[in-house]
């Protein structure tokens, strides 16, 4: 699971799963256009923000990899649907902590503001699908679901795309494997291994 969520989130992630996705007020093509002109942002403002949401992006990979076993228990009738929601409660109660700090960022530049909106709003996406996750285990009732997957990827792939737009522009550097980000499976399967 860590794998998918690094490379769909962050996570998780990410998906990380993982809102609104690019709804910024801006299209996603709109946002793309925008980094091709001159930017404010100085190279230690990118490092600034990059170093305030890499710990959170992280963070979630790592949780988001408590999903899998949970699922696979599940799947395998190891654990009840009772147990299995109710650690899917647990997982989501950590990941709200995580939605928190990033919704706590406020970058210094205002590019930086505008591009982090739609990537922390992954972030409300993955915690009301985990929430609906848990509250469906119980009952194996999953047609309800939120199906937000392809708009947080995009969100987060138009996110990693401008931080390396950005990067490129001021000469900053970006951790390796922010290029991993979008790519992936979102939301943790209730079905699938």
């Amino acid at each position: 699971m860590r794998a998918r969520m690094t490379r769909g989130l962050i996570g998780l992630l990410g998906a990380a799963a993982l809102a609104t996705g690019c709804t910024s007020g801006a299209s996603p093509s709109a946002s793309a256009s925008a980094s091709s002109a001159p930017t404010t942002v100085t190279a230690a403002q990118l490092h600034d923000y990059v170093a305030e949401v890499e710990p959170v992006r992280l963070a979630v990979n790592d949780l988001l990899d408590e999903a899998d076993p949970i699922l696979d228990a599940y799947r395998a009738h190891s654990i009840t649907p009772e147990v299995a929601g109710q650690q899917m409660s647990e997982l989501e109660s950590k990941f709200a902590v995580q939605l928190v700090a990033v919704e706590s960022i406020v970058p210094a530049d205002a590019t930086l503001r505008e591009l982090h909106r739609p990537y922390a709003d992954t972030f409300i996406d993955e915690d009301t699908y985990l929430a609906a996750l848990a509250a469906a285990l119980p009952h194996g009732e999953f047609a309800e679901l939120p199906d937000t997957r392809n708009d947080q990827r995009r969100a987060i792939v138009v996110w990693r795309t401008q931080l390396e737009v950005l990067a490129g522009q001021t000469g900053a550097s970006l951790p390796d494997d922010l290029q991993q980000a979008g790519r992936g499976e979102i939301a943790p399967s209730p079905t699938e291994g």
